[in-house]
């Protein structure tokens, strides 16, 4: 066995026990019968409201990457780029263990395309670091709606001119050729952020909830910096987790709150599913 091999074994296992251990408090904390109950009654109509909502906010994500691509001169068509970005989102949902979605995508410019490794890598933590920082930008604004007060919460709005600057200046720094796209980057992560809020808030229409969402979308939004970090398998757990803690202070329905998570999981790895077309048929991805 490879050394690489068994770092990816020990890392599968790492995974899966952070998984287990999330899963155990999660059952422990909720009314599994009353959960059961929440999601078996869900309103199918708007369940696929939700799937299609989710489905939209992929599509740009997809479209946000190649930008990145493109500031390094890695030449993707929009179709191509889609499914490498969905045959990524299969591998980061389905085999955590191995090879992520991420990885893929470098390994497989770099064979077919010649394309540095380090502009890969490069282009594509970039990505993500500006996901994160859309969704910071609606953590903040829905912080000031939220039945939770605390001190400074109506000054939190402040930190999003300044984190532009702080982020404006690093890429000016240390990674300049992506400071042209940096507002239409920004604007799509903010879409894209209000669009997975969007599709939460279908979800929760789908169980029932008629009132009261705020929430309910920021335990989301906060869920998704959790989810953003690859401790469980594919995410499984983390969502959840966070909803059952964070539900002691908000005025949320902790068992809603993790059929929430539940769902979104099941809707996600649906469209994530579709990757696995590429997989059957590798060829495809050049067409």
């Amino acid at each position: 066995m490879t050394k690489e091999n068994l770092k990816k074994i020990l890392n599968f296992i790492f995974k899966l026990l952070i998984t287990s251990l999330a899963i155990y408090i999660v059952v422990r904390k909720i009314n599994l019968s009353e959960l059961w109950l929440n999601i078996k009654d869900v309103n199918i109509l708007y369940l696929l409201i939700a799937l299609i909502v989710l489905g939209l906010s992929k599509l740009i994500e997809a479209f946000r990457l190649n930008m990145f691509f493109k500031a390094k001169d890695i030449v993707l068509s929009e179709i191509q780029n889609l499914k490498l970005y969905l045959l990524g989102m299969f591998y980061n949902l389905f085999l955590p263990g191995g090879i992520g979605g991420d990885g893929y995508k470098v390994y497989w410019l770099k064979k077919n395309q010649g394309t540095k490794l380090k502009s890969v890598i490069w282009a594509s933590v970039l990505n993500r670091v500006n996901g994160l920082f859309g969704l910071v930008i609606l953590i903040c604004v829905s912080a000031l709606f939220i039945s939770f007060d605390f001190k400074f919460r109506n000054y939190l709005v402040l930190l999003i001119p300044i984190g532009y600057l702080v982020y404006f200046f690093v890429l000016k720094t240390f990674f300049k050729d992506y400071t042209s796209i940096l507002p239409k980057t920004t604007v799509l992560s903010i879409i894209i952020q209000f669009l997975q809020v969007l599709s939460a808030h279908f979800i929760l229409v789908s169980l029932g909830l008629d009132s009261a969402y705020q929430d309910y979308w920021f335990l989301f939004l906060i869920s998704g910096i959790i989810f953003a970090i690859p401790v469980t398998l594919g995410g499984f757990g983390s969502r959840e987790l966070v909803f059952v803690y964070a539900s002691q202070f908000l005025l949320v329905d902790v068992n809603l709150a993790v059929a929430l998570g539940l769902l979104t999981y099941v809707i996600r790895a649906i469209l994530s599913f579709s990757g696995v077309y590429f997989i059957i048929f590798p060829n495809k991805l050049n067409e």
